[in-house]
């Protein structure tokens, strides 16, 4: 609400914005924890150049002290308690708008507060510098943070949507790299019993989740809980991210469309599944997969990239175990049908994807869930992930659920709303539990039955939401009853 405006310019120059108003600045100053070094970061130095355009002032600083605020201005953004702690669901970001404007200033909003507690909630565990993955993804925080901080969200142009598209790029390496961490900290860690412990400092403010540092203790149950509130707080950014991309995508060529954002306000489910039984098909494993609608025609109001990405993570899971129990063998593999069956009312729509695999053993059935254990034998292992040192690459070569044969015919095309490139629920071994999670956040859930010796049956629940949320129109419930 200030009319005047600082902004730190690095040099080479650069006119950055960056925070508003001196009294803020002082305000950010003094909130600073002691570890940012208040003695170093005095408002003004001698050296500094202030200048003074229009209404507006403007201080030159040198590249380091440009990071000396970056860095104190994470801490403020680590305790904000202004935002919510909880992040932000499905229902949530669309009432932001489906403006990109709108938008953009909503994740201005949002991305710098989680990703500061994440960094945060990384530096919870002590050791944590001893776990190159950890190292990697508080770096990859740390930038991206920097990044939106000197950005304007409402300066128009192409600069901000980039930031934006670079930070979703460099965060798809999170999956991938979180799942390696936590069969580090669980192999290394929680195995030498000294390891592992709240960080120095650490306070229920440094969580995203608000946990006091008296119930973070050596076992994984604690471990299963932090990597529970880190995960959380990635699948509201990584959709928000999301439907923001596919809001500039669809800006000024859907008018009137059912579409907006990643939202489908007439998402076929049918459509969905079939096309993820396809890919499934000419996966790694043979597999006979039926899909039946007993109900007739349904429609909703849903994300269908997300809905997509959960059917291939589940019927990949039946194919696998349905593969194993048969022995490869074509003609048992098709005596043990994977049959999908979806149904709807006025609510909720739920799927089922059923198989004849076996069920699973004990102990995968107590791991099923986990994000830590490294003991999810049979149907929910993860495969290997390739080790490179390059950040690079690991998106690339991260293992996906459903990488294709290499003999296996093309897949047909992808559901609108689903973008190319890797999925978002990929880690090794983390993609079932990642999947209930982005059930959760769509505002639905996803619940699995053992029966042991004969299979399993996955339930996805989905509620309904009201277009009326996505458009910001009073179409209502009506438009997507059956």
């Amino acid at each position: 609400g200030c009319d005047d405006f600082f902004a730190l310019e690095i040099r080479p120059p650069a006119m950055l914005p960056l925070l508003p108003t001196a009294s803020c600045l002082r305000s950010l100053l003094s909130a600073a924890p002691a570890s940012v070094g208040k003695a170093r970061l005095g408002f003004l130095r001698r050296g500094d150049c202030i200048a003074r355009r229009g209404r507006r002032n403007f201080v030159t600083i040198s590249s380091d002290r440009l990071e000396e605020f970056v860095r104190a201005e994470l801490s403020l953004f680590a305790e904000r308690r202004d935002r919510p702690l909880q992040p932000l669901l499905l229902h949530e970001i669309l009432r932001a708008s489906a403006d990109p404007s709108e938008v953009a200033k909503l994740l201005h909003e949002e991305l710098p507060v989680r990703f500061a507690r994440r960094i945060r909630h990384i530096e919870r565990i002590s050791g944590w510098e001893s776990i190159p993955e950890l190292v990697k993804l508080h770096a990859m925080h740390a930038k991206s943070f920097r990044e939106l901080r000197l950005a304007d969200p409402v300066a128009g142009g192409d600069a901000y949507p980039g930031i934006i598209a670079r930070i979703r790029q460099r965060h798809k390496q999170i999956g991938p790299l979180f799942a390696e961490a936590l069969q580090r900290i669980d192999r290394v860690l929680i195995g030498d019993a000294s390891g592992l412990t709240p960080g120095a400092g650490s306070s229920a403010g440094d969580s995203p989740d608000g946990c006091s540092d008296a119930a973070y203790r050596l076992d994984k149950r604690t471990i299963e809980q932090w990597a529970e509130t880190f995960l959380s707080s990635r699948v509201s950014t990584e959709m928000q991210m999301a439907h923001y991309r596919a809001c500039l995508g669809a800006s000024g060529s859907d008018s009137g469309s059912a579409k907006i954002g990643i939202i489908d306000a007439q998402c076929d489910p049918l459509d969905i599944v079939q096309q993820a039984i396809a890919q499934v098909q000419d996966g790694l494993y043979p597999c006979f997969i039926e899909a039946e609608n007993p109900g007739g025609d349904i429609r909703l109001c849903q994300a269908p990239r997300y809905l997509f990405y959960i059917m291939l993570e589940l019927l990949h899971n039946s194919a696998r175990a349905t593969a194993e129990a048969a022995g490869q063998d074509p003609v048992e593999v098709e005596r043990r049908p994977i049959q999908v069956a979806i149904c709807a009312n006025d609510q909720q729509v739920v799927i089922r994807v059923s198989d004849r695999g076996g069920g699973m053993q004990l102990g995968s059935a107590d791991h099923m869930w986990s994000f830590v254990s490294r003991s999810q034998a049979g149907r929910f292992r993860g495969s290997d992930i390739a080790r490179h040192s390059d950040d690079a690459e690991i998106g690339a070569v991260a293992s996906s659920c459903w990488e294709p044969r290499d003999d296996a015919p093309k897949a047909p095309q992808r559901p609108w709303g689903v973008f190319s490139g890797q999925s978002p629920l990929s880690g090794r071994g983390i993609g079932l539990p990642l999947s209930r999670m982005y059930a959760k956040y769509l505002g639905g859930s996803l619940e699995v039955i053992n029966m042991p010796g004969l299979g399993v049956d996955a339930y996805l629940f989905l509620t309904r939401i009201d277009p009326s949320e996505a458009f910001g129109t009073q179409t209502g419930m009506q438009q997507q009853k059956n």
